[in-house]
């Protein structure tokens, strides 16, 4: 993942209050600790947990962001 996108994921767990991260990570079956490794970390997601932040985030963190191995050929339609 290049290095601007990292940076604005780690922006994006920073702006988030902590009843959002608790909501998010909720919405995506995951703990607010891990999914602080995968934002503000850089840490890979497993694919059923980036589709999972996908969902919990409504598209505005994409699975092809957070896994573009497993998912750069999906067409994301608006």
């Amino acid at each position: 993942m290049p290095e601007t996108q990292k940076q604005s994921l780690k922006q994006l767990w920073k702006s988030m209050s902590p009843e959002q991260r608790e909501a998010v990570a909720a919405k995506a079956e995951t703990t607010p600790a891990y999914l602080r490794q995968v934002l503000a970390c850089g840490r890979r997601p497993g694919a059923a947990l980036a589709k999972n932040i996908e969902l919990a985030t409504g598209g505005e963190i994409s699975r092809q962001l957070l896994r573009p191995d497993l998912y750069a050929d999906l067409v994301h339609v608006a």
